[in-house]
């Protein structure tokens, strides 16, 4: 199966997207200085689902970005991910309140119209997490599996279209492409495809993001900066230099 691609499908009533990422993974991995495979695999798995969530946007500039947080292991990733296919991440060391052990998963979706809107879930892992964002916050019926091939994750995300009552048909039909990871299974399970999309790597930054970073900073640390400050995009190491006035 190709990478960096996001498709979508059909199946009577059931609407089918499958995400792929490899190479978008190891610019990410590259940029944030991942090095452990179970991280790589932390990875694949938030942005295979968060390339899902983003083929929803109606518009390019509209975007996500999913925040999984792991207390036992305390880091975070936070994925985001353009209606045109741009994605990029930031991995942060994440210190949660004592005691706290679920899988954290906050989604907030950005518009220039409408502002932002962020929800809030937990699960025992990353598929728990998942499930709960499905049911608890988009409120459907659908089903998530992400599946590794070597370097690549693929996601699968299918999701009953209303009136529909086909969703445990159409999963029990495309089985076979969980372990092949071909198109062709898909269209072998009378599955109609409506059309793909490139992902590729790409951030959200620009100067006026890292002004607003710099304007955050408390003016007793911005006075040991200079006259100029350099700002770093935690998210795709771009610098910037900012006057710091």
């Amino acid at each position: 199966m190709k990478s960096e691609i996001i498709q979508r499908y059909i199946h009577g009533d059931t609407l089918i997207i499958v995400s792929s990422l490899r190479e978008i993974c190891e610019e990410i991995a590259k940029n944030q200085g991942i090095t452990l495979n179970s991280d790589y695999m932390s990875l694949g798995l938030v942005a295979s689902f968060t390339a899902a969530l983003a083929a929803e946007q109606k518009e390019d500039e509209t975007y996500l970005t999913a925040c999984f947080k792991w207390p036992k292991a305390k880091k975070s990733i936070a994925v985001t991910a353009f209606g045109d296919g741009r994605m990029c991440a930031c991995i942060e060391p994440f210190f949660p309140d004592q005691g706290d052990e679920n899988t954290i998963l906050e989604v907030t979706r950005h518009s220039d119209v409408g502002g932002e809107y962020r929800s809030v879930v937990l699960g025992k892992n990353v598929q728990g997490a998942i499930n709960a964002y499905i049911t608890e916050s988009m409120q459907r019926n659908a089903k998530w599996k992400a599946i590794r091939d070597g370097r690549m994750t693929a996601g699968i995300f299918v999701q009953e279209l209303p009136g529909s009552t086909d969703l445990r048909k159409t999963w029990d039909e495309i089985k076979p492409f969980f372990k092949a990871l071909d198109e062709n299974e898909l269209i072998n399970a009378g599955c109609e495809k409506l059309g793909e999309r490139e992902l590729k790597f790409g951030c959200h930054c620009s100067k006026r993001s890292a002004q607003r970073v710099l304007e955050a900073i408390p003016p007793s640390e911005r006075a040991t900066l200079g006259e100029t400050a350099e700002i770093v995009c935690k998210f795709c190491g771009k610098k910037y230099e900012i006057e710091n006035e």
